[in-house]
């Protein structure tokens, strides 16, 4: 009797350890292109959630003025609302508006999260961004980057926005 235990125990271990390396080569071998199914062919895929935290956001802040510490000074703000700030620096153009943000596909979330912190500013999507940073540049309109809870309320009127063309979004 105990032998035939100890075989029934050995036979049903061995179909639970089958059951679960086939389900792994099943989640792993998925051949579903798209979470949405409804991206036209040739678009790009972009991620409309989760939306990242500030502490989870690279980002480069120019100075597109002649104005001196502008990018230092905007950086400075970026970090105290939990920005990571990888480089500050010139603009190779100046720019008459509050801000330009400049993001791509692969941070498409991150780059609208990054643009309701700045008043007016601009959000300029590229689909050929590559895996450059989040790009700032400040212009002769900037004051100062908003608070947390400015660019909550902000973003919760305006939302993440509608498809940019020649994308289609996945959640």
């Amino acid at each position: 009797m105990r032998i035939a235990r100890i075989r029934a125990l050995t036979v049903l271990c061995a179909l639970a350890l089958i059951a679960g390396l086939v389900t792994v080569w099943a989640i792993r071998n998925d051949s579903q292109t798209s979470a949405s199914g409804d991206c036209p062919p040739g678009a790009v895929e972009i991620k409309t959630a989760p939306i990242p935290k500030p502490e989870e956001i690279e980002l480069v802040v120019l100075n597109g003025t002649d104005r001196d510490g502008l990018a230092e000074q905007a950086a400075a703000q970026l970090e105290d609302r939990g920005f990571i700030v990888t480089e500050t620096g010139d603009a190779d153009e100046d720019y008459d508006g509050t801000a330009l943000v400049y993001y791509g596909p692969d941070q498409y979330a991150a780059g609208v999260h990054a643009h309701a912190y700045f008043y007016q500013g601009h959000d300029m999507f590229d689909l050929d961004w590559g895996d450059k940073p989040i790009t700032v540049v400040l212009g002769d309109d900037f004051a100062e980057v908003r608070s947390a809870s400015d660019a909550r309320q902000s973003f919760a009127q305006g939302g993440i926005g509608e498809a940019p063309e020649g994308t289609c979004t996945v959640e």
